[in-house]
This record gives structure tokens, C-alpha cells and sequence, in this order.
């Protein structure tokens, strides 16, 4: 057994030299520029944004949604610590028996 496990040892030493390796000349590689090949060009097109833009006097209407999604984490919250003592109170009972 003893055996078995100094080997493994010895295993994840040589994959873990092997894996900082392996990001060593990956990384050499990135440092090179390749002659004729261009930079990847990402995100040519503007990605379109469906959302409406905010409301110029929106500030009270945004006041309401922000309490009403206090309220509704309040409730989830009680709900949550309901369910949990719940639980608890099955598994006291289930220890019992």
C-alpha cells in the first residue's frame, strides 16, 4: 500500500511539471508573432441592444421597483428559514425514532 501511494505521488509530480511545461512554451508561442497572419478582429458589428433607455424622470418608478425587490428578498429570506426549520425539526424527528 505504501508503495502505491509513493507512486502516486511521483505521478502527480511528473503531470504537474509536465502541465507548467506545456504553459511555458505556450506562452513562448503567444510572444511570437506569426508573419503574414492578422489579429483576430472581434466584435465588428456593435451588438444591438434591445432595452429601452432609461426614463428622464424615472427616478421615483426606479425607487418602487428597488422596495418591492427588498420586499420580495424579505420574503424569500423568511420563506427560506422557514423551510430550513422545517427540516430540521424532520430530521430531529427522524433521529428519534
Amino acid at each position: 500500500m505504501s508503495g502505491c501511494c509513493h507512486n502516486q505521488g511521483q505521478i502527480l509530480e511528473r503531470a504537474r511539471r509536465a502541465a507548467e511545461e506545456l504553459l511555458e512554451r505556450r506562452g513562448e508561442e503567444r510572444d511570437l508573432p506569426c508573419p503574414g497572419e492578422e489579429p483576430m478582429k472581434r466584435y465588428i458589428h456593435p451588438i444591438p441592444c434591445c432595452c429601452p433607455g432609461w426614463p428622464s424622470g424615472g427616478g421615483a418608478e426606479l425607487d418602487g421597483v428597488l422596495e418591492a425587490l427588498v420586499r420580495q428578498n424579505q420574503l424569500l429570506l423568511d420563506i427560506l428559514g422557514a423551510v430550513n426549520a422545517l427540516s430540521a425539526a424532520v430530521l430531529s424527528i427522524q433521529s428519534r425514532m
